[in-house]
């Protein structure tokens, strides 16, 4: 036998043996809690060789068997003294009483209090909320923390620095983190004379060739704004001319909350987990914690993903909410890849009376995740899920109303990478006032929109059907 011969025997021998040891690792590591996940990235081995093993190798590799920085930061927090939030207590209403198995459940998820007395502002036009934003950043005193997954260097990026830079040259602290991944097509200068004119200016898991392997599918999505620890913003706009202009082919609708109250200091919290994740930096001062005045009557509570969650926090605080609902929820969101858990939440609820809407996109910005998307219609429509595509462009925000009582509003996506891979964080608010507010943009987008039926879905060609199903078997690696 030739030595070439043998040489390509080995090396199929090799591969064959380390296709073997990885599929064990897989079924180690994710299918007690994921069964999914566990056959999505054993098929992506078996019918696409070589790259379905680097593709694990890279994005696959499961993140909560390490130690989390955010553990070592809650011990340190334990160790300098909790931390107290200073805010006026209120009594609690009869809504909160309603919830207090969910506000317990997020107590212990996020170890965050219940933030009370907070006025909170509802932005579907990323115009007004850019307008309002700039105008807290002019009337800032003391301190801006940001954190941005995506900042482009666009129109809107650039008023944005120039805001910026402008508070830090009048002597305001200002940190700004932003992560590698979302910002890879923004240019190095864009932060570099942010950093000249005095922000402090840090990247999140910056992607080396070094830590690939464990940093490039862990990416922190959340979009947060502390402003003198008293205004906070939160939600699903980044800074890019999209979320203002909107984009070629139609609108760009999406949702922020500016939460004016002790709740801005439940972000700044999160702000400064993510700051020490980054830089190792412990802050802990009074200054950044300052005693808050009721500014409303909106009681909230801020929850928190991370890839090292031991419970998807998030997740279990939507499936929660759902399972409490007693007559109606309405869901917006852009990405609709559920896991198994939360797909049976929606449908236990629906075909136990509560009426659910759900609406997502006709269209998306990644067509992946769209046939994705497609693949769970039909079994939402058989369990009585009202399903709504908008046709005015992408739908972008991410919304829930339960119950015209609770809206919960954020930067997690209803999809696996939001509920297991990212960096979320969430807002429960438990207000009838914001809810009623918050279920009127959805239900002025659904004007927007078309409403599907199964006889209509079911009739769509095989050829489609067969793509989405292809899809969502990789569901858990888009």
């Amino acid at each position: 036998m030739e030595i070439k011969t043998l040489l390509i025997l080995f090396l199929c021998i090799v591969y064959i043996l380390l296709v073997i040891r990885t599929i064990y690792r897989i079924i180690i590591n994710y299918n007690n809690s994921n069964p999914v996940k566990t056959i999505g990235w054993i098929l992506a081995i078996l019918l696409f060789p070589v790259i379905g093993m680097i593709l694990y190798i890279v994005i696959g590799r499961n993140l909560k068997k390490k130690r989390s920085l955010y553990k070592r930061y809650q011990d340190k927090i334990k160790a300098e003294g909790k931390r107290s939030f200073r805010f006026e207590e209120t009594e609690d209403s009869e809504l909160m009483e309603k919830y207090t198995k969910l506000n317990t459940l997020l107590d212990n998820l996020s170890q965050l209090p219940v933030f009370r007395g907070n006025k909170i502002d509802l932005y579907s036009s990323g115009k007004e909320k850019f307008r309002q934003l700039f105008a807290d950043i002019e009337a800032a005193r003391d301190h801006i923390h940001v954190f941005y997954y995506t900042i482009g260097d666009d129109e809107t990026g650039i008023n944005f620095r120039a805001a910026l830079i402008k508070k830090a040259k009048e002597g305001v602290t200002v940190r700004l983190m932003y992560d590698a991944i979302g910002c890879n097509e923004t240019h190095r200068k864009y932060f570099e004379e942010m950093t000249a004119a005095g922000i402090q200016v840090t990247v999140f898991s910056p992607v080396k060739f070094s830590k690939i392997l464990r940093t490039i599918n862990y990416r922190n999505h959340n979009k947060i704004v502390v402003i003198d620890g008293e205004i906070g913003y939160t939600g699903g706009m980044n800074v890019k001319d999209d979320y203002v202009k909107g984009l070629s082919w139609g609108n760009w609708q999406d949702l922020h909350l500016r939460i004016q109250g002790s709740g801005a200091q439940g972000l700044q919290a999160v702000f400064f987990r993510d700051w020490y994740y980054t830089c190792k930096e412990f802050i802990n001062e009074e200054r950044y914690f300052p005693k808050i005045r009721n500014f409303g009557n909106n009681s909230l509570q801020i929850v928190t993903a991370e890839p090292t969650d031991e419970y998807a926090n998030i997740m279990r605080g939507m499936i929660c909410a759902i399972m409490r609902a007693k007559k109606s929820v309405y869901i917006e969101t852009p990405y609709f890849v559920p896991t198994a858990s939360f797909l049976s939440a929606l449908q236990i609820a629906s075909l136990s009376g509560v009426e659910i809407y759900l609406v997502m996109p006709h269209r998306s910005d990644n067509q992946k995740v769209q046939y994705a998307s497609n693949s769970y219609v039909a079994q939402l429509l058989t369990a009585n899920v009202s399903v709504f595509q908008y046709n005015n462009g992408f739908i972008h925000s991410k919304l829930m109303v339960v119950d015209n009582a609770l809206t919960i509003a954020g930067s997690s996506n209803l999809d696996i990478r939001s509920f297991d891979l990212n960096f979320e964080t969430n807002v429960f608010v438990y207000d009838k006032e914001t809810a009623v507010k918050a279920r009127e943009i959805i239900c002025r987008d659904i004007h927007n929109c078309h409403k599907l039926t199964l006889d209509e879905w079911m009739k769509r060609s095989k050829k489609d059907k067969f793509i989405d199903s292809l899809y969502r078997l990789f569901s858990p690696l888009l």
